[in-house]
């Protein structure tokens, strides 16, 4: 038993409201029918090795990207993936981050770059007319200024802000500790930083990705500007001391595209290192491997960790009712067992050598799932134990867990603190962490009475996952429930079903967020009408088969866009259908 300080606050008036409903019978019995057949088709989806994983959607920066490196060695990008950029191409001419198809300037900037360069080798009416009908933009982001730089269509030396800049920005990274301050000072979307923050302590501040990330741009743009050695050498040795063993760079797509293509170009300024060439194929090699079935390619390789961690959790929730699901299960807690990092962490994608980084999310939910899964070996064990103590090593002063390690260019996540939360209850006797999570919790609810989250699609998730801790952890009379609750239910759709997009605007219902929503209320209400209703959208979408269409829920970042993974679209209904069945029970 957790000793939290407990503050009574009434019920909310639509939970007295519902306190008298009976449950649906119909209802329950259509739900107990659904949930078998989900069950049924969500067992054919274990991947040969133990483990699940998703198909995720492609996107149009990672195609964009594959494509720049196939034009920069003199090659035109191969017709599938042509064919993805004309067939995603909206009404309005433009093309949208993700499968979400919202237009985005970005996206149709950096696509028109890339069909422009393919028309000049290949043209067809159908390409011409795809081009013709591309809204003019102008250029903003970064990111792409510097595509249109490698093509001699933008100025490299306007690329970057002065290094004269580098006092100003340490001054406001000491601003952006201050809570308040933090979302008002972004750096800014039209310049780079300079290449000369590679050298100072602002760099190893920076958020993992964002490192990543800027190292093969500084490469890029040193070697087309001042082409100092010193940095160019330096910036190279970094990036050739983060290679993974499979050839990518954190497994990420754009972020290996952008360090193949500083690798041709360091080849192409005549390096004599013989080991830049087998870096640059097996880069490619590894991109190749992230190319869709309809052309286009996804930014990360695979999420294999969170997918088989979640599916056990969704399994272990309804294994009592289908025993035909232990084996199964065991099988994907030891390939989470047998993919866990030396330092006791799990990374979002399972590499047997342990390079890929540790984060607390897929450490939060590998330890509860293995956990959950009951396994009795002593490897198992162990892992639960390291994972906990990875946990309890990673959390926040402010009482959080960031994605990665706290202070290094990470913020707080919302949902990486609640399940950190829950992992730490099931395995018990974390009473301190477990409370500095909640009061971080309690404080960061928005003032309109919902959390924002930075993974998944946005606000709904967020206050999903904070009302889910604290719940579990007995804080059910908390007044931060009864807000997010009400929120939720002001938000519903009026098909029954919830949905936004990647900034929290609203858009048509998904069930990956209206089952997370439904889940919430449930745990809270089992009569709440909106839990209800979210069932009721639930059981329309079921496909015959006992799937759900997938939609994009999940968020990379700003840039990239979202994405879609068929697992969520099987675990999370599974979650809300078998809470309400047994709540019914």
């Amino acid at each position: 038993m957790l000793y939290f300080f407990h503050i009574s606050f009434p019920k909310y008036e639509a939970m007295r409201q519902n306190r008298n409903l009976q449950p649906n019978s119909e209802i329950k019995e259509q739900t107990t029918s659904a949930l078998a057949r989900a069950i049924d088709f969500f067992l054919t989806q274990q991947q040969a090795g133990g483990n699940f994983e998703g198909q995720l959607s492609s996107s149009t920066f990672p195609s964009c990207a594959y494509a720049w490196i196939q034009l920069t060695q003199g090659q035109t990008p191969e017709k599938a993936l042509i064919d993805w950029f004309i067939k995603n191409q909206n009404e309005d001419g433009a093309w949208g981050l993700d499968t979400a198809n919202q237009s985005n300037p970005d996206a149709t900037l950096f696509t028109q770059l890339i069909l422009e360069q393919v028309s000049e080798n290949v043209s067809t009416p159908r390409l011409q007319e795809t081009l013709s009908c591309i809204p003019h933009y102008p250029l903003d982001l970064a990111l792409v200024k510097l595509s249109y730089a490698s093509f001699n269509r933008f100025d490299w030396y306007k690329l970057t802000v002065s290094k004269r800049a580098l006092p100003l920005m340490r001054f406001v990274k000491l601003l952006t500790r201050i809570p308040v301050l933090r979302a008002l000072l972004k750096p800014p979307r039209n310049k780079l930083p300079p290449v000369d923050l590679f050298n100072t302590p602002l760099f190893e501040e920076l958020f993992i990705a964002e490192q990543h990330t800027l190292v093969p741009v500084f490469i890029l743009i040193e070697l087309n500007t001042t082409k100092r050695p010193e940095i160019i050498n330096s910036l190279v040795a970094w990036l050739k001391a983060r290679v993974l063993s499979d050839g990518s760079w954190f497994r990420v797509n754009y972020i290996t595209a952008l360090s193949v293509l500083a690798l041709i170009e360091i080849h192409k300024n005549g390096s004599a290192d013989s080991e830049i060439q087998l870096l640059i194929e097996k880069g490619i090699e590894w991109l190749r491997a992230t190319q869709n079935p309809d052309g286009g390619c996804r930014e990360a390789l695979n999420l294999n960790v969170w997918d088989t961690a979640l599916s056990i959790i969704a399994l272990t929730e309804v294994s009592a009712s289908y025993s035909n699901s232990s084996d199964i299960i065991s099988e994907a807690a030891q390939w989470l067992v047998d993919h866990q990092n030396d330092n006791g962490g799990w990374a979002f994608s399972g590499m047997c050598d342990s390079s890929l980084p540790s984060d607390a999310d897929d450490t939060a939910l590998g330890t509860l799932a293995i956990i959950r899964a009951k396994l009795t070996s002593t490897d198992a064990n162990s892992a639960i134990q390291r994972g906990i103590e990875w946990l309890k090593q990673n959390q926040g002063s402010d009482g959080s867990w960031s994605t990665y390690q706290p202070g290094q260019g990470d913020v707080g996540c919302v949902s990486i603190t609640a399940h950190a939360i829950e992992a730490l209850l099931a395995f018990g006797e974390n009473e301190i962490s477990v409370n500095r999570g909640i009061q971080w919790l309690r404080s960061t609810i928005h003032r309109d009475g919902f959390w924002d989250d930075l993974w998944l699609a946005k606000r709904t998730y967020g206050t999903a996952c904070a009302i889910a801790a604290l719940v579990k952890a007995e804080f059910g009379e908390a007044s931060e429930i009864a807000r997010g609750i009400r929120w939720l239910e002001q938000t519903q759709n009026t098909d029954g079903g919830w949905g936004e997009d990647m900034f929290g605007n609203p858009t048509d219902s998904t069930v990956e967020q209206t089952a997370w929503c439904t889940y919430a209320l449930g745990l809270v209400d089992r009569e709440n009408r909106s839990a209800q209703k979210g069932i009721a959208f639930l059981l329309k979408n079921q496909k015959e088969n006992g799937s759900w269409e997938e939609s994009c829920v999940g968020i990379y970042w700003e840039v990239i866009g979202g994405y879609s993974d068929p697992i969520y679209a099987s675990v999370f209904p599974i979650l809300a259908l078998n809470q309400y069945v047994n709540k019914t029970s």
